[in-house]
Parts: structure tokens; C-alpha cells; sequence
């Protein structure tokens, strides 16, 4: 297997999202609800949803379901961006 495959490839925006969640769940000790997404990235309720299902889907974070605040980032914290 090469090195390239186990790297992660998620768009600049993605990448902001798992950044914030990755950043909040290290400095507040739980990961963040859609509502803290909401407002931290100033869109609709709906976009975040999608957002989070898109990461999902993708294999860049996990949930459980039923349990709130349950996003936990798979993507190791190197590969990540700088939060902006």
C-alpha cells in the first residue's frame, strides 16, 4: 500500500469544518453540537446537517446515533488545516 492512499482528501471547506471540530472537542473536552457548528460557520441549520452527513458518508468523522455530541474526527490532526 503507498503512502498516498491512507491520506485523506476532503475539500477546503470540509477541511474547516473537521478543523473546528477537531479544535473545540480538544479545547472544551466534548465535541461540539450542530448549533456551535451553525454559528461558528454563519449558516442555516440545514447546511450544517448536510455538511456533517457529507463528512460522515466520507469517512471523516464518526457518530452515534442517538447520542448528542458524538463527532469524533477520524482524520489524524496533522492532516488537518489550520482553523480560520
Amino acid at each position: 500500500m503507498s503512502s498516498t492512499a491512507a491520506v485523506p482528501r476532503f475539500t477546503p471547506k470540509q477541511g474547516q469544518y473537521l478543523a473546528f471540530i477537531y479544535a473545540y472537542t480538544r479545547v472544551l473536552g466534548r465535541p461540539p453540537a450542530e448549533a456551535d457548528l451553525q454559528r461558528h460557520f454563519g449558516v442555516s441549520p440545514p447546511s450544517v446537517h448536510q455538511m456533517v452527513l457529507t463528512l460522515e458518508r466520507a469517512g471523516l468523522i464518526r457518530r452515534q446515533p442517538g447520542v448528542a455530541r458524538s463527532i469524533a474526527v477520524l482524520v489524524a490532526a496533522e492532516r488537518l488545516p489550520v482553523l480560520r
